[in-house]
């Protein structure tokens, strides 16, 4: 009986971490930009976009393909930085968990 309960107390600090990791990528930000400088895009550790920001320059009904592409090149880098971000500090956490 005593193992189990050591299993539920680990399952306990395991619960408490991941919340712990879950709020600390709520934290993290990214801040990419595209080669040109024409767009900003934040992301935090979550995958959640908090702000894009245009270069007044490129905003003209002309250039709207243009934009479009632009700006999903530009998340897909922001995604991947997100991502090796996460694997920076899932690697770095998993040594201080209870195992």
């Amino acid at each position: 009986m005593t193992g189990f309960l050591d299993q539920l107390k680990q399952l306990g600090q395991l619960k408490q971490q991941a919340a712990q990791f879950q709020k600390m990528l709520t934290e993290k930000v990214v801040e990419v930009s595209s080669p040109g400088g024409e767009v900003t895009i934040k992301v935090n550790g979550k995958m959640e976009l908090l702000k894009v920001e245009f270069n007044p320059e490129v905003l003209s009904p002309e250039k709207k393909a243009f934009l479009e592409s632009i700006f999903l090149r530009t998340w897909a880098k922001a995604q991947k930085e997100v991502e090796r971000l996460v694997a920076s500090e899932l690697k770095s956490q998993i040594g201080h968990w209870p195992f």
